[in-house]
């Protein structure tokens, strides 16, 4: 057998060469797992894009309608106070109250048609545990960053769900997201995110994840979902679309969400899905 011999040390060359082809193996894998997650990485920006976009004008359309009923309610009390009507569109007042009225419908119709169209996802089994784990590979540098520990605890047999794979990471994202702002801005001292993957007792797959934060005061809970709504201090990128994305994410999977205190530390934020 050909040795190769380097002072007192003999290694055959059969083994050298089953050394370099299991060395351009585990390169190849860690190449293709990097590709991997870059493309996972651009269609979840893809995807987040949409749904913000759309959520916010649909947030927009929703503010604006608030001042047009004021102004409409303004304009039958006119009416019904004027007995002659002519006398109404003749008033300054009332020119101006039904200018007001017009030109908020006609901003409401050019919003309408900017919101764009719902593209066919491609929908699929999904194994849960995988998104969880590409989601936390994808946001190591930001969980590092924030000298966050991870603790993940995922049930091994845990079932596939149907459904949109990249909105699935999406929204785990956008809760991972929250769970590390949530950290890092109350300063607390024990810097973790905990998050659990299992099969609920009535079948259903339920994710949770629980900050260390100071949580969420319980009257707040019921209106984090809403667009525009932040419960964080105002600061760059802290929009209040969040969780106004992660619901209607949710929807499209045929899931729910729920916001629970964490018992004094943190806060709990659980959904489910339905198995397949």
């Amino acid at each position: 057998m050909a040795e190769l011999s380097t002072d007192n040390i003999k290694v055959p060359l059969h083994t050298m060469e089953c050394a370099s082809h299991c060395q351009l193996v585990d390169y190849q894998k860690r190449q293709y797992e990097k590709a991997r997650l870059n493309v996972i990485r651009a269609r979840m920006a893809e995807t987040e894009m949409e749904y913000r976009t759309r959520e916010m004008i649909d947030g927009a359309l929703y503010l604006l309608q608030a001042p047009l009923n004021v102004i409409q309610a303004m304009s039958n009390n006119m009416e019904r106070q004027t007995c002659q009507q002519k006398v109404l569109h003749c008033a300054p007042m009332g020119c101006a109250v039904e200018e007001a009225l017009e030109s908020g419908e006609a901003a409401k119709n050019r919003l309408s048609l900017a919101i764009p169209e719902k593209k066919s996802m491609v929908h699929g089994p999904i194994n849960v545990n995988e998104a969880i784990r590409d989601c936390l590979v994808i946001m190591a540098d930001q969980l590092a960053a924030a000298g966050i520990v991870v603790d993940w605890r995922a049930q091994p047999d845990l079932a596939m769900t149907f459904g949109d794979e990249i909105g699935l990471r999406v929204l785990l994202r956008i809760l991972i997201d929250n769970a590390i702002i949530a950290v890092a801005q109350d300063n607390a001292r024990a810097r973790e995110v905990g998050v659990t993957s299992r099969t609920a007792d009535d079948g259903l797959i339920e994710v949770c994840i629980h900050d260390t934060g100071s949580g969420i005061d319980r009257g707040l809970r019921s209106k984090v979902f809403e667009p525009f709504f932040t419960a964080w201090s105002e600061g760059p990128h802290r929009s209040g679309m969040g969780l106004a994305i992660a619901h209607q994410i949710l929807s499209d999977l045929h899931g729910e969400i729920e916001i629970r205190d964490g018992g004094g530390i943190g806060t709990f934020v659980s959904f489910t899905l339905p198995a397949c």
